[in-house]
């Protein structure tokens, strides 16, 4: 028995894998091999394809308003997604919302937090069970909505793709000093103390530890850290035409780790804050038909409204009326112009998630798989203006048959090709000063009184079918001897793509701007971490503004109490 024994310790002394370690995906690997392979109603189709998607997250928030806090609340939780797909890859169940757009998601559902395999089975066998019964009847329906249409142009509904397997190293949860975190968004949300035209504001910071765990039935599977951090300031003000203007600045980082020293936090906070106190004050704008630079947030947003938009979510569900497409927001408006141009000769873009930083600034959209198991690379999209590519899940259009690593998704929504980090070149720049120079000659040119600078816009939820970009949040009149006007109330109006295509000129300085993009769907809308590195400053030879359409409020009849002190 000893020499057993001697012979046995050497195997018992090696470290076991980190797979090994790992019993909820050791219980998502099993069950779902039980799925597939035992999943089936008598005279029906069983399973061609399953993935499971288990989502751990530990978050913290803290926030405040006007100096005082509003909550500080600590959470635990662990949710899962069922994709289960029933036909084959030709064509199968996926991508039919029918009459239901709600119901266009995964099956998704809570599981225990605690590591325990038979628990976490028996969550996905429930969900399972469920995503069975519905694929059944969505390949049904599916079926018959393509014979009574008469679709003969079919182009597949699940690309082939290599098997992943990733497996990083799940890290502890980062340490929330509570008091700590209270204590500065208290301070961050005491500047608006200083700022009478606000007529309400919160700060708020978050910061969220995240594993997430992924199987398929090809053989897939990931373990990766999905780490973030917040910093919103949301505030809202009424011009003197009484429209009221809310909206907020929010930062985002990768890690915990990365959120700024309170100084700088502070900075942002203060200069948003002043804005949207000088918008209380700010007269409204009126018809204008001349060149427009972007700077900053606004450089970032034009592009990324515009450009990135265009070519993400390039498959369209099918709908079983045409009036329930107005729960889809659209698929890339650029999509069908792959080979064209789009963009002017001097601007070129890439899209590359491998990145972590640029500029000295952490990039989150930075990722090593995407939410179907695919692992991206340096992907070219715009070489001299003209688009060669967009971005791609496994599901294959006419002008793409394959996935480009770019299906992303939050746990409440189908994936669909979405960005990671796009870096937009341009070869014709110049420093801001020559910009703004050029600016106010092209203005002079048309015998304009004045330009327009616009350095934030809209978020895109405010988007529909017919818009392309969002109205300016804070927008300037540029007069020749220099002097700048805030102005508020006035939207875009006419825009196209033709608008990229009108660039005239860039800055030579890169500006990195990290977001969430909003997913395709009205219904079920989730939001994936992106990043924009762009100029600095992007000039537009003509763009049209309106005063918008939007009713006025009445002012409020007394004062905020704090100011009237």
């Amino acid at each position: 028995m000893r020499p057993l024994l001697l012979c046995l310790l050497p195997l018992l002394l090696v470290p076991r894998s980190a797979a090994a370690d790992d019993r909820v995906l050791d219980a998502m690997k099993d069950e779902l091999g039980r799925t597939m392979s035992r999943l089936s109603m008598p005279g029906m189709k069983g399973p061609y394809f399953v993935s499971y998607l288990v989502s751990d997250s530990t978050d913290y928030s803290a926030a405040a308003s006007f100096g005082e806090l509003l909550e500080s609340r600590t959470s635990v939780s662990r949710n899962a997604a069922v994709e289960l797909r029933i036909g084959e890859r030709s064509f199968d169940s996926s991508g039919y919302a029918g009459s239901d757009f709600r119901s266009f998601r995964p099956v998704t559902g809570g599981a225990v937090i605690e590591d325990d395999y038979d628990a976490v089975r028996t969550a996905l066998w429930s969900l399972s069970d469920s995503a069975y019964k519905s694929a059944l009847e969505k390949y049904a329906q599916k079926k018959a909505y393509s014979e009574k249409k008469g679709i003969k142009e079919l182009y597949g509904d699940l690309s082939e793709e290599k098997k992943v397997s990733l497996l990083e190293k799940v890290h502890p949860a980062p340490e929330f000093p509570r008091e700590t975190w209270e204590s500065r968004v208290r301070e961050l949300s005491s500047v608006f103390r200083g700022y009478p035209g606000v007529q309400s504001s919160e700060v708020r910071l978050e910061c969220t530890r995240r594993v997430n765990r992924f199987v398929n039935s090809e053989g897939s599977r990931y373990r990766v850290n999905a780490d973030k951090a917040h910093f919103y300031v949301y505030a809202e003000a009424q011009t003197p035409e009484g429209l009221k203007v809310s909206d907020r600045k929010e930062l985002h980082w990768p890690s915990c780790s990365d959120i700024p020293s309170q100084a700088e936090l502070l900075a942002e906070a203060g200069g948003f804050a002043r804005l949207m106190d000088g918008l209380s004050r700010s007269p409204a704008g009126e018809v204008y038909l001349g060149p427009v630079l972007f700077e900053g947030d606004a450089s970032a947003e034009f592009m990324g409204q515009l450009l990135v938009r265009g070519i993400s979510f390039p498959r369209r569900a099918w709908a079983e009326n045409d009036d329930y497409l107005k729960y889809y927001i659209d698929k890339g408006g650029l999509v069908e112009r792959a080979g064209m141009r789009v963009l002017p000769g001097f601007i070129s873009v890439h899209d590359d998630p491998g990145e972590t930083a640029a500029a000295g600034v952490p990039l989150a959209g930075h990722y090593r798989v995407d939410s179907e198991g695919v692992v991206p690379s340096r992907l070219e999209l715009v070489r001299n203006g003209r688009l060669l590519n967009v971005y791609m899940s496994r599901g294959p259009v006419k002008e793409f048959r394959s996935s480009n690593g770019h299906a992303r998704s939050a746990i409440v929504e189908f994936p669909s090709g979405r960005p990671g980090n796009v870096f937009v070149s341009s070869r014709k720049t110049a420093p801001a000063a020559e910009l703004r120079k050029r600016l106010l000659e092209l203005a002079a040119e048309q015998e304009l009184d004045y330009a327009v600078i616009v350095r934030k816009l809209f978020p895109e939820g405010v988007l529909d079918l017919e818009t392309l970009l969002a109205p300016p949040v804070f927008a300037w009149k540029v007069y020749r001897d220099g002097r700048e006007e805030l102005m508020s109330g006035v939207e875009f109006t006419g825009v196209t793509y033709r608008a990229l295509r009108d660039i005239v000129l860039t800055s030579d300085e890169p500006y990195v701007y990290n977001y969430y993009q909003l997913g395709p769907y009205a219904m079920s809308r989730g939001m994936v971490a992106a990043s924009i590195i762009t100029p600095s400053a992007v000039l537009v030879q003509e763009m049209e503004l309106k005063r918008t359409d939007r009713k006025p409020d009445r002012a409020p009849y007394l004062k905020h109490p704090y100011f009237e002190k």
